[in-house]
């Protein structure tokens, strides 16, 4: 897989277009299926399936999702884990979701720090 350069501003662009939410929540799945989400027709299935099975993602478009699914693969592409991890836990919102992803990438920051998961470079 090859890798990308992000700027600044287009990490932050990305991450607004997955959502803090997102981010926080689903990287750690992004992370384990790294490989697969080069190919497309893996990235529409498994965006019809976050429809499918996801409350908050429900009401989104199929397009809307994978815009989503493009944007967190591009973050890991561009080897900003850790960065976008970062910028979960400084997002403040108290709404639900973003009280998950919170709290998860607090947890996945610390397993990445440790060792316990790998990123994919």
């Amino acid at each position: 897989m090859d890798f990308i350069q992000l700027s600044d501003e287009q990490l932050k662009e990305h991450f607004n277009n997955a959502n803090s939410w997102f981010v926080g929540l689903y990287i750690e799945s992004f992370i384990n299926n790294f490989d697969k989400l080069s190919n497309e027709d893996f990235k529409l299935e498994f965006a019809s399936y976050l429809k499918s099975s996801e409350p908050y993602l429900m009401n989104n478009s199929i397009d809307e999702i994978k815009q989503k699914v493009d944007s967190l693969y591009k973050i890991i592409r561009a080897k900003k884990v850790l960065d976008a991890l970062n910028m979960v836990i400084l997002f403040e919102s108290d709404e639900e979701p973003n009280c998950y992803a919170y709290e998860e990438a607090k947890y996945l920051r610390e397993l990445i720090k440790k060792g316990r998961i790998q990123l994919p470079y």
